[in-house]
């Protein structure tokens, strides 16, 4: 007979998220924004144009000034 804890296990991750765990895995704002930049500026490098550079942002949820503030840290 099956251990009934097994069934509420996903078969590849054996372990359940405890909810004191959650806000060790939430991500504030500004984090979330830095890394979204970080994504921009890793597709573009630093040859890029300004439509490039829209689209991306557009694509990832964030202005071009916020990417730009970022830029230097992620290049």
């Amino acid at each position: 007979m099956k251990n009934p804890i097994q069934k509420e296990m996903h078969p590849i991750y054996p372990f359940s998220l405890k909810p004191e765990y959650v806000d060790e895995m939430t991500v504030d704002a500004e984090t979330e924004i830095k890394h979204k930049a970080g994504c921009v500026w890793e597709l573009l490098g630093s040859c890029y144009t300004q439509v490039q550079l829209e689209r991306y942002c557009t694509l990832y949820g964030i202005t071009t000034d916020q990417a730009l503030q970022w830029k230097s840290y992620w290049l």
